[in-house]
């Protein structure tokens, strides 16, 4: 992962295949930045989408109109050709999703009766495709969050969380990794993030499993524990912040977290 390198000699390689359409990625890394890049890794990735004429794609189902009213992109300093969006831009309203990007690329989208052979347009369309309501629910929604500085909110929070929880691991001496992109919050209590798979070896694969095996295990006692206490998780490990927390909300969570740090013991595989 982060490797541009590795991405290059990728993009070269099809060269002699055709080319390469599109590279899609989320601009904080993979799994809401459980596995960060960095900014110079995501611009990398834009100027080798230049250099090999290939579209860049990103996904901001997550970060767009969290991170900033700009998205990651925003942060980051990239312009990508297309942008996927998720239920954000729905306002809580149903059937919420979106596509968005430069006109270069959006002209060939169509709806409705502008389609057949004469439009040269892709149909892009369903049941509750377009729904006035929900779009209607999303732009104020969009609106109110610029408008209240929504966004630089949540991210202080989530600075506070992190810097929380950072301390507690700390004081407990936890083999524990707190980290976060504005309101997105980490918190890695499983050790190893990657497992290497040798495909050339087949036999080294069981013990690869094992160790996978290990980690879901922990995940789950970790994850009955936060919600012991209350604390609601994403996979056990990840956190979000929003603008309508204070201060003693965030430190509230943090003192359920110390009650479940100072029991922690060792898990043996």
């Amino acid at each position: 992962p982060g490797d541009l390198n590795a991405l290059e000699r990728k993009l070269r390689r099809n060269q002699l295949r055709g080319g390469t359409a599109a590279i899609m990625l989320e601009a904080i890394g993979p799994e809401s930045g459980t596995r960060p890049v960095s900014a110079e890794f995501v611009q990398g990735v834009e100027k080798l989408c230049r250099k090999y004429g290939c579209m860049l794609i990103f996904d901001e189902v997550v970060t767009a109109f969290r991170l900033s009213p700009q998205g990651a992109q925003g942060i980051i300093g990239a312009e990508p050709d297309l942008t996927v969006f998720g239920k954000v831009i729905g306002g809580g309203y149903p059937s919420a999703g979106g596509l968005g990007g430069k006109q270069e690329y959006m002209k060939y989208l169509a709806a409705g009766i502008q389609t057949g052979d004469k439009v040269k347009k892709a149909l892009v369309g369903g049941t509750l495709a377009a729904n006035p309501l929900t779009a209607l629910a999303g732009y104020y929604t969009i609106k109110q969050i610029v408008e209240t500085s929504a966004c630089e909110k949540a991210n202080a929070n989530g600075d506070r969380l992190t810097a929380g929880l950072k301390q507690l691991i700390e004081k407990y001496n936890l083999p524990f990794v707190a980290f976060n992109q504005g309101s997105i919050c980490h918190l890695e209590t499983v050790g190893t993030m990657h497992f290497s798979i040798n495909w050339r070896k087949p036999w080294t694969i069981p013990a690869v499993l094992d160790q996978t095996a290990v980690r879901k295990n922990e995940m789950e006692h970790m994850g009955s524990a936060y919600m012991a206490e209350g604390i609601v998780t994403l996979a056990g490990s990840r956190l979000y912040t929003s603008a309508a927390y204070d201060d003693e909300m965030i430190d509230e969570a943090l003192r359920r977290f110390d009650r479940i740090f100072k029991n922690v013991v060792n898990l043996e595989a």
